[in-house]
């Protein structure tokens, strides 16, 4: 799975925060849609929803192990 820079991200990127609560409160990217990991299979639907139809989805925690692993679950989705 391709790693993104934040420098290389535009402005309508559609981003995912999958980490848990704290780290969230502690800071995170404006516009990014936060769903924690521990939460992600049940509130799958708010990411589908929210997320372009035609566009990627970037995923993003804290040192990318959690990240990987909704990815992969994404793929498998057709996302």
């Amino acid at each position: 799975m391709p790693t993104v820079q934040v420098g290389d991200l535009k402005d309508d990127d559609f981003l995912l925060d999958v980490r848990e609560d704290d780290e969230w409160r502690a800071g995170h990217a404006e516009g990014a849609l936060h769903i924690p990991i521990s939460d992600f299979v049940a509130r799958y639907g708010e990411l589908t929803e929210a997320a372009p139809q035609d566009g990627r989805v970037h995923v993003i925690c804290r040192s990318g192990g959690r990240s990987a692993q909704v990815t992969m679950y994404l793929v498998q989705q057709g996302i």
